[in-house]
């Protein structure tokens, strides 16, 4: 069933037996663990379910005769369970992969061993009140990530990202804020509104810097459900007399569908507005293929889950040619998120990608570092 190891003396023993196994790590849990998914009695998911249940924070290593969809999908389930999976083995098992295993155990762990990399964002207690009075008081700002044309190099559309800068708290991320403006239709909106406006105003400033780029904002579901929406972004865009080019939309698929209907309302006057909508994070959801069916999209932006396994898993390699053929047949623009390296970027332009976005580009940045990453990039210092 498992070989369990204790500290760097590797005290190993093999274990065969379920209720031995588990009587074991209630007795003094082990340093690691090389979990075999295919027992008798039961199966290694179950031994994960009780590893979990008793707090076991040691390396795990899962090993399996079964295909690498099988053990990748008991990675993914030891993940979500908060286990430490550190790495999985098909067999047989050829002797420099266990080196390679016993090294990756044998690294220090914990707070010595690197205190940035394991530090976690407090858990703030943020109110929609809390939101709403950040905004009020000029605390939003938004960083911009560029978006490459993958062909031609050029940065034609950046997205904005809004974060939230308090006196006390600091840099806060939208992942700590968002949910608990979204709990009060009013806030969420307040937000969506300002960021929309931020996002014009800041394209108006790069245009005047000679920077013509588009700025992608990510749209609330209360927005989606507002059938006035369009109206107050066209009465925006006027203010500034900025055309409807000059910010593009994108919204999630679980935005989109939570109320097809209403949603296919007012994305279907926003196009006739001249907005361009994307649907965004595409793949994660259950109705990737039913939003692009029933709702009239102009683009598509490949997850990053996708995009960063795409070199080596052969599964994501599929499924991000099949999506970019996908895009190229309804004629959409699709563009692809979590760009991680040159490799990359290079194997999805060969696909036929329309654009790039992710850190080996550039990471979201302030206004200012954004202009000189710009124009750093547009005189040629490209990566």
């Amino acid at each position: 069933m498992a070989t369990v190891a204790r500290n760097r003396g590797w005290h190993a023993q093999a274990v065969t037996r379920e209720g031995e196994f588990q009587a074991l790590i209630k007795a003094a849990p082990p340093t690691a663990i090389i979990l075999d998914l295919q027992l008798h009695a039961s199966d290694g998911i179950e031994q994960l379910r009780f590893l979990h249940g008793v707090g076991y924070r040691g390396a795990i290593v899962l090993i399996s005769g079964f295909d690498a969809r099988v053990l990748a999908s008991a990675q993914q389930i030891g993940n979500t369970l908060g286990l430490s999976i550190v790495a999985v083995i098909e067999k047989p098992a050829r002797a420099a992969q266990v080196h390679d295993v016993l090294e990756i155990i044998e690294r220090p762990t914990g707070p010595a061993a690197s205190p940035a990399a394991n530090a976690q964002p407090a858990t703030l207690s943020i109110s929609a009140n809390d939101v709403a009075e950040a905004v009020e008081a000029s605390r939003m700002e938004l960083h911009l990530q560029p978006i490459i044309s993958s062909q031609e190099r050029v940065v034609a559309r950046a997205e904005a990202l809004v974060r939230w800068r308090d006196p006390v708290l600091g840099l806060v991320s939208p992942e700590q804020f968002v949910p608990a403006a979204e709990e009060d239709d009013e806030v969420i909106d307040r937000l969506t509104m300002w960021v929309a406006d931020a996002g014009v105003a800041q394209h108006r400033r790069l245009a005047d810097l000679g920077h013509q780029v588009q700025i992608r904002i990510n749209i609330s579901g209360h927005s989606m459900r507002s059938i006035d929406f369009p109206d107050r972004l066209a009465t925006l865009l006027e203010r500034y007399s900025a055309p409807p080019s000059c910010i593009g939309l994108e919204i999630t698929e679980s935005v989109a569908m939570h109320d097809p209907q209403e949603t296919a309302g007012v994305l279907t006057r926003l196009r006739l507005k001249g907005f361009s909508v994307s649907l965004d994070d595409f793949g994660t959801g259950h109705s990737s293929l039913t939003a692009l069916r029933q709702l009239p999209f102009s683009g598509i932006k490949i997850d990053k889950s996708f995009v960063g396994e795409v070199e080596t898993s052969h599964d994501s390699l599929v499924i991000v040619r099949s999506v970019i053929q996908l895009a190229r047949d309804l004629d959409l623009e699709c563009v692809a998120e979590g760009v991680g390296n040159a490799s990359t970027a290079q194997l999805l332009t060969d696909l036929g990608i329309d654009g790039l976005q992710g850190h080996y580009f550039s990471p979201p940045l302030p206004f200012d570092e954004f202009v000189a990453w710009l124009d750093d990039w547009s005189a040629g210092g490209r990566i």
